[in-house]
């Protein structure tokens, strides 16, 4: 589970930190997301443009893309290493939802991506994603 925290919360710190965002997800959980675009858009003001939500083909699959290319896979096959990957079984869906949009939400509420040492001493370190899969 700590191989997980860590993976959505360095996901959360690049969606946060990400200028033109796509957020891709399945019809399940949609509705949700929109709210949070829309919560992102609120509370970082300095942000012109919120993640745009948009409806995945794959189910059980949350992706973040940036306008250079993917930034997060929640789900889905296993991801080269640029991206921050964590696998999530077939009923999980909505639980690893849950706690990516509570860290994105405890994120903005401390301030980040505006704060010092806000997001803990994990945001300082360069994030090392062949390690966090070790966890899985």
């Amino acid at each position: 589970m700590a191989a997980r925290t860590g993976s959505l919360g360095e996901a959360a710190r690049r969606l946060l930190k990400c200028e033109n965002a796509r957020l891709v997800v399945p019809i399940e959980i949609i509705s949700e997301a929109q709210r949070m675009a829309l919560k992102i858009s609120d509370e970082l003001p300095s942000i012109v443009h919120e993640p745009k939500v948009e409806l995945g083909a794959e189910e059980n699959t949350i992706r973040v893309w940036s306008p250079n290319g993917p930034l997060v896979a929640l789900g889905g096959v296993e991801q080269n290493l640029d991206i921050v990957w964590v696998p999530i079984g077939r009923d999980e869906l909505e639980n690893v939802w849950h706690s990516f949009e509570q860290i994105v939400s405890d994120l903005l509420s401390a301030g980040y991506p505006g704060c010092i040492d806000c997001a803990g001493p994990a945001a300082t370190e360069p994030w090392d994603e062949a390690q966090s899969r070790l966890g899985f």
